[in-house]
């Protein structure tokens, strides 16, 4: 599989690759990858990539997420063809709640690093407002990756029912809605399995395309991060383009 990643990224034309950058808020140098969606610059700030999500290395005894080394030798692969010289791109929000600085990454030429990521079917599309600069091209990206069940897209999809309790982390799940619920805060999106999505009140003008309230016995795909409250597995979703509805 690593020799076919390496064959990806070579055939891709890499000046003319997609979702370049709008301006240049910084150049820097990488002193080390941490996985394929994180890393740190030579003066140890430490930049998590904004519109993707890539599998986890596994660390403290965990295991290696499937596709994590991947991922991460694909990243690297790419930095050193700019000699581990990168353009930053810093999204409106400009630190997560772990103070890492969220940026767009690109190459000395230009090449989008997320965007390739995402064509070749080692990360996740993700969206979080206000950072959804992109998020068309990342699309057409990821896209093509799933059409041609590249990577990650080979046999990812959980199915809700299946969903373990007490789950942590990101997943892409799918699965029938048994009930739609509306409390003072969320609306929540409770699938027929062990897995409840809640969308805040304050994200909803993110949804004006959905009727929620008709969503329910449709079959969804969602993808996100899932913690476990009170027994129960909760998804919060924060923009429309985290979920689909299937045909």
């Amino acid at each position: 599989m690593i020799r076919i990643i390496s064959l990806l990224l070579t055939c891709i034309n890499f000046s003319e690759a997609a979702c370049p950058p709008e301006r240049h808020d910084r150049v820097a140098v990488v002193r080390r990858v941490y996985d394929g969606d994180t890393l740190t610059l030579t003066d140890n700030t430490r930049i998590r990539f904004i519109g993707i999500n890539t599998p986890e290395l596994g660390r403290n005894g965990k295991p290696d997420q499937a596709f994590a080394k991947q991922a991460t030798d694909a990243l690297l692969h790419l930095l050193a063809k700019s000699s581990n010289k990168v353009i930053l791109q810093y999204g409106k929000q400009e630190k997560d709640r772990y103070k890492r600085h969220l940026a767009h990454v690109f190459l000395a030429d230009g090449t989008n690093v997320s965007e390739t990521l995402l064509k070749t079917g080692l990360a996740y599309r993700i969206a979080i407002p206000p950072n959804l600069w992109s998020q068309d091209c990342y699309k057409k990206a990821e896209f093509e990756a799933r059409k041609l069940k590249l990577g990650l897209w080979g046999n990812t999809i959980t199915q809700a029912e299946h969903l373990p309790l007490n789950s942590k982390g990101f997943h892409f799940v799918e699965g029938k809605v048994g009930r739609i619920g509306h409390s003072k805060k969320s609306v929540w999106i409770n699938f027929k399995g062990p897995l409840s999505i809640r969308i805040a009140r304050s994200d909803l003008d993110l949804f004006k395309q959905f009727n929620l309230d008709q969503l329910k016995n449709r079959h969804l795909r969602v993808r996100g991060w899932v913690h476990n409250y009170k027994g129960e597995n909760i998804m919060r979703l924060r923009h429309s383009s985290m979920l689909e509805i299937m045909k």
